[in-house]
């Protein structure tokens, strides 16, 4: 007769021990604190009271307001202190609540600060306001493109193109600077005419540079590699 196979006394048994620990942590803490939780969404920080913040449009932050300007003075969550309002002649104009508001001078960040700090006198806990400038009567031109700081820009009848291009920052790195086109309303309608201004930089022909004149609209293109 064969050798009979003898069973191992000390073979491996279920681990019933750590399988009744698990369901005993189950009962005491809830099912749902062994189950990794998901990542709550982070919501943006928010002003007092909720309020938004309001982002000044870029093209006319350095825009100096003047009389004869056309404001349009926002105040969020209060659409009965929304206004539009013209700069009259002594340089003021008109909201309800607070009144009369210097704004020739300023720029449209400077107004938004100086209204705000007007209607936290007693008025609103946390004024959001925001100043769009609608209309210039001004003498201004309006450059647009490949510049640092496109906006509207006040010139003097000395303003040249080269001299509103420096003070919007100079040109882009992509700025297509042999064709810069201006648009010019003469007559009843408009007309179009293009400016090498690598001639004025590079070779030096001041000749080249333009007078500006009010209404101007200088557009400065893309380079296309």
């Amino acid at each position: 007769m064969g050798t009979p196979v003898r069973r191992h006394q000390n073979a491996p048994r279920p681990p019933l021990e750590g399988v009744a620990v698990l369901l005993m942590v189950i009962l005491l803490l809830g099912p749902t604190s062994c189950l990794s939780r998901r990542s709550e969404p982070t919501e943006s920080p928010a002003g007092p009271a909720g309020a938004r913040a309001v982002e000044e449009p870029s093209t006319t932050s350095d825009y100096i307001i003047g009389s004869g300007d056309v404001l349009n003075i926002l105040v969020y969550g209060e659409p009965d202190l929304t206004v539009v309002s013209r700069v009259s002649n002594e340089g003021f104009i008109e909201l309800p609540l607070i009144g009369r508001v210097r704004a020739s001078g300023r720029t449209a960040p400077e107004l938004k600060q100086a209204i705000e700090a007007k209607f936290k006198q007693g008025y609103l806990v946390n004024p959001s306001v925001q100043v769009l400038l609608q209309d210039y009567k001004q003498n201004v031109v309006h450059l647009m493109g490949q510049v640092a700081t496109p906006g509207p820009y006040r010139i003097t009848h000395s303003n040249t193109l080269m001299g509103t291009i420096s003070k919007a920052g100079g040109f882009t790195p992509i700025a297509k600077r042999n064709k810069v086109k201006i648009i010019r309303r003469e007559d009843g309608g408009s007309r179009v005419f293009y400016v090498d201004t690598l001639r004025i930089t590079k070779d030096g022909k001041l000749e080249d540079d333009v007078l500006l004149k009010p209404g101007d609209v200088i557009i400065v293109p893309e380079r296309f590699f």
